[in-house]
């Protein structure tokens, strides 16, 4: 299934690739989204357990994205800079790989090498997913990621290939769109989790709050439990 998982996988990265090359003469805009979250909280996991700055500032040429994103604890315990890439083939399914580079073990990233690309010791990972949107009468959506390289490895030191599928369903409360999901650890041994089950379960919402006629902000709101680590947590953000 691994082996599957990874030739999908790597299909996807060339799939991007030939996607790009097909719109890099279309006309294009940047845009840069700051914002500040009570804690980055990713896939079931507590990423960093304190306030955080976070920015992406990407690229859009028709459905072609590239973009960088950045998220630094307040407390300068947690840093993260990641590249990413993405193809939007329709409103019902899009591809993304992401470059993610974090400081592990609390260490600060500087200790690591960016340049250092050699699987035992790179702090670089590469995360591809695939994105389906069913219908807007049916409007389930449903992500596939697998980490294709990098500092996800096993107890022998070969890649793990772990894999999180996330299921997303938007419902009605009081007028308001809260967008429930249900994220699961594909295999054994992983990332997110000991064995196969879920590991990320809540509930989102966002509204915006109009402060002046030119000016206003994107807050949210997220639940997340973790079954397996037996966690859960609320998670704030605002967007400006």
């Amino acid at each position: 299934m691994k082996k599957i998982t990874f030739k999908l996988s790597a299909l996807l990265v060339l799939m991007i690739i030939t996607a790009s090359n097909l719109t890099v003469n279309a006309q294009g805009k940047v845009e840069v989204s700051p914002s500040v979250t009570t804690r980055h909280y990713w896939r079931g996991i507590m990423v960093s357990n304190t306030a955080n700055f976070e920015m992406d500032m990407a690229y859009t040429n028709e459905n072609f994205t590239f973009g960088a994103w950045g998220g630094y604890a307040f407390d300068n315990t947690y840093s993260e800079f990641d590249f990413h890439v993405g193809y939007k083939f329709s409103d019902h399914f899009n591809v993304a790989v992401w470059d993610l580079f974090a400081n592990r073990d609390r260490a600060s990233i500087d200790d690591y090498n960016y340049l250092d690309l050699d699987k035992s010791t790179t702090n670089h990972l590469i995360d591809a997913s695939f994105n389906f949107y069913v219908t807007d009468n049916f409007p389930l959506s449903v992500s596939w990621s697998t980490m294709l390289y990098g500092r996800d490895l096993d107890a022998n030191g070969d890649q793990n290939y772990s894999t999180y599928v996330e299921f997303g369903y938007p419902v009605k409360i009081g007028g308001e769109t809260v967008s429930l999901f249900a994220g699961l650890n594909a295999f054994e041994n992983q990332v997110y989790g000991e064995s196969f089950g879920f590991v990320n379960i809540g509930a989102s919402a966002s509204r915006t709050v109009k402060i002046t006629e030119n000016f206003s902000l994107n807050t949210w709101a997220k639940i997340g439990i973790n079954p397996q680590a037996e966690t859960a947590n609320l998670i704030l953000g605002i967007g400006f």
